[in-house]
């Protein structure tokens, strides 16, 4: 949607900033634990308490705060929970057509529902390092792929073609580098939270090594094509490595629904109150929750159009302009020395608020407004195209340029 340049340019820019209003995070997430040991607050000594995202601001700026940022949470990871299925479900139907893409929708979140059976973060870990594995190999497959295959006959590169569409792939970068509101809970139960914003950068230098070489050879050699269908397996012919591929991109999204369904869960049992109770009761309280991203996965499966809505609403907020105002107001009277962790010693706190505000009003103003505008129109397109509960989404010929005018 964005072509080589801007594409290029606006996903360096986003995962910048994501890097920066993590680190802010990270920040306020070891000021709340310093307190709560400082002030021998009974959440300190509790083994079991994971701090999460809307937590720290109630507690570092106010409740108000904390009301609305957990409704951006929970929305945010409802739609984050969804979008796996569906990508899921889209895959499978390339694997094998002999099933529609809702039928595997419901196969598929039957299966991840089993999440509800792992405890906590503690036992996911080493299903994040299969996931690192699967999205690697994914990853260079289709890179390596596109790149033999060369230009696709009639292949035309007019990206971006409008305002709209440039505001389309904007807001889908955006929501690219989100998450940013279950990080607090992974940090949470590391065993140097404060650390996390190191790892985090490390993780994101490893992922441009995946995503930058694959988006400029998969866009040299199916340009404006990939306009037509969101799922990139639908380019490659059929074979032994791509449908591998596929499988391991299954495992690698079942992983990444237990990852964002994790802090869900959390915010859930709170909400009903049996957080205190015994696991093999809790345990059962969470599948309304898997149910309903199942039914919400089958109703609306828009992936490119659903991640642009949440890029616009949710990944905006959470990732970019939460943190940052939140941030400002937390240490509006605090000099840089109070700090548990600091700025480095060049950069003052008065330019860091500044560049807050600045981040604040740019993703208000782009990823919000005309990034909203977009994905909304966007989103009521698909449902007039497709209607709700679809049975097969963008099923066609992904060559065929009908499809492109389609989605236009």
């Amino acid at each position: 949607m964005l072509g080589y340049a801007w594409g290029l340019c606006v996903q360096l820019l986003f995962a910048t900033l994501a890097l920066y209003t993590n680190w802010l995070l990270v920040t306020m997430h070891a000021q709340h634990r310093h307190n709560l040991k400082v002030n021998d607050d009974p959440k300190h000594h509790d083994p079991y308490h994971v701090v999460a995202y809307h937590e720290i601001m109630e507690a570092m700026v106010g409740p108000w705060l904390k009301w609305f940022s957990l409704g951006v949470v929970l929305f945010s990871l409802i739609g984050l929970t969804t979008v796996q299925i569906i990508a899921t479900a889209s895959n499978c139907y390339i694997l094998s057509a002999a099933v529609d893409k809702r039928t595997w929708s419901i196969i598929w979140g039957l299966l991840f529902s089993l999440f509800a059976f792992v405890p906590s973060f503690r036992h996911y870990r080493a299903l994040a390092l299969m996931g690192i594995l699967t999205t690697t190999y994914v990853a260079w497959f289709m890179t390596i792929t596109a790149g033999m295959m060369g230009p696709q006959p009639g292949v035309t590169h007019s990206a971006p073609q409008d305002v709209e569409s440039f505001f389309k792939g904007f807001v889908q970068l955006l929501f690219m580098y989100g998450g940013h509101t279950s990080n607090v809970e992974v940090a949470d139960v590391m065993d140097n939270p404060a650390a996390y914003d190191t790892c985090y950068f490390w993780s994101y230098i490893y992922v441009f090594t995946l995503t930058m070489p694959n988006a400029v050879v998969g866009y040299y050699a199916f340009g404006d094509y990939a306009l037509g269908n969101a799922n990139s397996f639908a380019y490659f012919p059929r074979s032994i490595a791509r449908d591998f591929g596929i499988v391991m991109m299954a495992l690698h999204q079942a992983v990444a629904f237990g990852l964002f369904i994790g802090p869900l869960f959390h915010l859930w049992e709170k909400m009903i109150h049996v957080h205190e109770k015994p696991f093999k009761i809790r345990c059962w309280t969470r599948l309304p929750i898997c149910g309903f991203i199942l039914f919400l996965s089958v109703a609306f499966p828009f992936f490119g159009a659903v991640n642009a809505i949440l890029g616009a609403f949710t990944t905006s907020f959470g990732t970019y302009i939460i943190p940052a105002i939140a941030y400002n107001l937390a240490f509006k009277n605090t000099d840089k020395d109070e700090l548990v962790k600091q700025p480095a010693p060049w950069v003052s706190m008065k330019y860091v608020k500044m560049f807050n505000w600045l981040v604040a009003i740019f993703t208000l103003v782009t990823g919000v407004g005309i990034g909203g505008w977009s994905a909304i129109k966007n989103f009521i397109q698909k449902l007039a195209d497709f209607d709700y509960f679809a049975a097969c989404y963008q099923c066609g010929n992904p060559m065929s340029m009908e499809e492109v005018d389609g989605f236009a």
